[in-house]
């Protein structure tokens, strides 16, 4: 017995199920359409707010009063008994009823690159094959859900995964500036002029399909159409912030970021299901306490504004709000007054799309170092957004190579995050 409470929870876990097994015939852990039968989502889109750089969980979603590793971040009430967020999160610790954190996401790579793929897609970097994002996921398993706009928006940069195998038909449409609308949006000459150009090369593209008509092509003609009519289309204001009151605008704050929460306000509103917003800069190796405290509190204030923006236009029940990164940072502070990469246990956040708020998922331990108990790998944090999707996640989707896969990557939703 001693040797069991030595294990890490994974192993015991899994020491416990298979003695089940070989002693009962039993198993601990339900079978995958069991979990999924009862625990549904019912948000139709989803706002993803990617930290780039390491969200340090220490200053944000998982303090430690304290403990030496807590540095000057100090901690506020909740208002649920016995959980607590950084300082510098006040607003959505004021609407933390709506709000459930998961404080033990873990991963294996220190790399930006991989860790930040890894988070978005449930799957490990390959140099065989590139996995699709969530919402090329969601779009295809659920089918397209707007005549005109496309069904994933990136904003801020970050433009990578994208669509992955499933082609470019499911690739993003990619926002640098959201206060500067969408670039390029207007036809180049008049519409008459417009057509004869697209005519032509139809007419010289033709004997190609014809001759080399493969999936990938056809992809390409098929998002070239799409594209003129998207700019043929009467949504394009929906990318005009000018539109919002100044208040409004600076309600959200007015960088990149809160802007950038704005026009995915905006863009579900008039019916997109996938709005990625990047905000970069949380690679805190210096000054944390110097540089990222403006950083932490403009997320917590362009956050807090869209949860109150999506509930005032009665979206959020049907819109999740989902806050994530590649990696933590170390609780160890270094000599340059920040902290350095750490994937063994970091946060994130969701809200509204059917998720019960007021709770947190896993436990880490007193000085924020390792996780004590419930750890979420990317692949249970996709599967629980694709739960709160409706998402399909026993649904086989091919690669061009034919290898099967599936969205969530066979992870485990968090069920208790859907009452």
């Amino acid at each position: 017995m001693n040797e069991l409470n030595h294990l890490d929870p994974i192993s015991r876990r899994q020491f416990a199920e298979r003695t089940a097994k070989a002693a009962l015939g039993l198993s601990l852990v339900p079978a995958a359409d069991t979990v999924l039968a009862e625990a549904q989502g019912k948000a139709k889109h989803v706002i993803y707010l990617y930290m780039a750089g390491g969200m340090t969980h220490l200053d944000t979603f998982d303090p430690k009063p304290g403990a030496d590793t807590q540095g000057q971040t100090g901690a506020v009430e909740t208002g649920v008994p016995g959980i607590k967020l950084s300082e510098y999160l006040p607003g959505i610790a004021q609407r933390f009823k709506d709000v459930a954190v998961v404080r033990t996401l873990t991963q294996k790579t220190g790399s930006h690159g991989g860790g930040s793929y890894w988070m978005q897609t449930g799957y490990q970097e390959s140099a065989a094959i590139r996995h699709p994002n969530m919402g090329a996921w969601a779009q295809k398993i659920l089918g397209p859900m707007h005549d005109q706009l496309p069904d994933t928006v990136y904003i801020g940069g970050g433009n990578e995964p994208g669509a992955g195998f499933l082609g470019p038909a499911y690739a993003p449409l990619p926002i640098g500036d959201p206060s500067r609308g969408l670039p390029n949006s207007k036809l180049p000459v008049p519409q008459k002029r417009m057509d004869d150009r697209m005519e032509a090369l139809e007419g010289l593209n033709s004997p190609f399909l014809k001759k080399f008509g493969s999936d990938d092509v056809k992809a390409y003609a098929e998002f070239y159409d799409n594209t003129l009519e998207f700019l043929q289309g009467k949504d394009l204001d929906v990318f005009n912030l000018s539109k919002e009151p100044r208040e409004k605008r600076d309600a959200y704050g007015n960088g990149r970021f809160g802007q950038g929460l704005l026009l995915a306000r905006r863009l579900v509103e008039t019916g997109v299901r996938f709005v990625k917003v990047t905000n970069g800069g949380w690679d805190m190796h210096n000054g944390l306490w110097t540089n990222g405290v403006g950083r932490i509190g403009s997320m917590d204030k362009g956050v807090a504004t869209l949860i109150d923006d999506l509930k005032a236009i009665g979206k959020f029940d049907e819109t999740l709000i989902v806050v994530t990164t590649e990696f933590g940072r170390t609780p160890k502070i270094n000599a340059r007054a920040g902290r350095d990469h750490h994937p063994r246990c970091f946060s994130g956040m969701l809200a509204g799309g059917g998720i019960v708020g007021g709770q947190v998922f896993g436990e880490t331990d007193g000085k924020g170092y390792a996780i004590k108990e419930d750890p979420c790998t990317p692949e249970d944090f996709n599967a629980t957004i694709a739960t709160a999707l409706q998402l399909d996640m026993n649904k086989r989707v091919f690669a061009p190579n034919g290898r099967p896969f599936l969205v969530g990557h066979k992870g485990t939703p968090i069920s208790s995050f859907f009452g």
